[in-house]
């Protein structure tokens, strides 16, 4: 049956590093005779058109970069390229979003070694995203770690547990830690423009949080809510 593939762009390092090991059925990014990686997902197979397969791999995308980010700060990320329909008969066509056409004539394949392995770190978060959609929507906002989207990722946290209190009495974090985030968070005289609100009522903390603090705390929140839930 045609054959759905949604072609990567970042850095070498990245890429190569996923190709490696992320291989899950629902996300696996390959590497291809021709040097370039390409993400295959199970999820493609249902899909009858390239503006579909590029919805869904905006969505997988997404799960990853949240996903790396939560394990390093300096990611940069990767994006989609090209979507490409492998037919039966060997012939790929690329699609360029929304309406570019053209033909590739080359039938590449997935020479890479087949490894059958626990899933590392990176694929079990990435399979409780995939099954968990709160999941999924915290590791997207977190692939733009600033303050409004780690904010956005602790309100959705703090929602699915029931409360900041559940979080606290969780062993997550503590109550000064999530009070200065959030106070440094929503106070423009803070933040300037990059706070969550304009109004000059948010009062910041007597010691406003640094962005990389925040990072920290919410990510460390992130990944034991995560594993709360495997």
């Amino acid at each position: 049956m045609p054959k759905w593939l949604v072609r990567l762009k970042g850095e070498q390092f990245d890429l190569e590093d996923f190709s490696k090991h992320l291989r899950l059925p629902v996300i696996k990014v390959v590497k291809r005779k021709d040097e370039l990686f390409y993400l295959e997902s199970s999820d493609f197979n249902s899909l009858t058109s390239p503006k579909e397969v590029l919805e869904r791999g905006r969505e997988l995308i997404k799960i990853i970069n949240g996903a790396e980010k939560l394990k390093r700060d300096n990611f940069l990320g990767i994006s989609e390229d090209v979507i490409i329909l492998e037919n039966d008969d060997g012939m790929q066509e690329g699609y360029i979003y929304p309406e570019e056409k053209f033909k590739i004539i080359d039938n590449y394949t997935d020479d890479s070694e087949k490894i059958v392995t626990h899933p590392n770190d990176l694929e079990s978060l990435i399979e409780v995203a995939i099954k968990c959609k709160v999941v999924a929507d915290a590791l997207g906002f977190c692939q733009d770690d600033t303050w409004i989207c780690l904010y956005k990722a602790y309100e959705i946290i703090r929602d699915d547990v029931g409360g900041e209190l559940q979080i606290i009495k969780n062993g997550w974090s503590v109550k000064s830690a999530i009070k200065r985030f959030t106070q440094t968070a929503q106070s423009r005289d803070a933040l300037g423009d990059s706070a969550r609100h304009a109004s000059k009522k948010y009062i910041p903390p007597a010691q406003p949080m640094t962005l990389m603090e925040a990072r920290v705390l919410i990510k460390t929140i992130l990944s034991r809510w995560v594993s709360s839930k495997t």
